[in-house]
């Protein structure tokens, strides 16, 4: 296999590689963040039942659920947290761009030899031509004496 197809291999599967850790990030940190929302609405919803409870003439009950709005509030930024950090590290995604990036010079550099050789077959057929032309001008002037010369005889 040619060094350029295995380049561009190289340049799909990382670019694939960064497609793949990017949605395994976006999926865990989603679901993460959906837990973390529930806990959080759960704890609202617990502040107001307190807040509501509170101003109620029993002290018993708004107390309770005071102290479950305030637990349900810090589960929900614990998982806001750890959505943050949830799935592949950052190294990998580096790793496959800086993969990526090598590929991408590497197909450049072999696309401007490509280029040079071309040209230089280009530059060598040009001299060919002239050589050629040039030639045929000079090998038309001496058949054209030599015919001259044997007409004469």
């Amino acid at each position: 296999m040619s060094e350029p197809i295995m380049k561009l291999q190289l340049i799909a599967r990382s670019e694939l590689a960064l497609t793949q850790i990017n949605a395994r990030r976006v999926a865990s940190r989603s679901a993460l963040f959906s837990v973390a929302l529930v806990f959080l609405l759960l704890g609202l919803a617990m502040v107001t039942l307190s807040i509501y409870f509170a101003l109620e003439p029993r002290f018993g009950a708004p107390l309770a659920a005071l102290m479950v709005s305030l637990g349900d509030t810090i589960i929900g930024i614990i998982f806001i947290l750890a959505s943050k950090r949830a799935g592949p590290s950052s190294n990998e995604e580096k790793l496959a761009r800086e993969i990526r990036d090598m590929a991408y010079a590497e197909l450049g550099n072999d696309i401007d030899d490509f280029k040079a050789e071309v040209n230089q077959i280009t530059n060598d057929i040009k001299r060919i031509r002239t050589g050629f032309t040039s030639f045929s001008t000079g090998a038309g002037s001496i058949i054209s004496l030599l015919l001259k010369a044997g007409k004469r005889h």
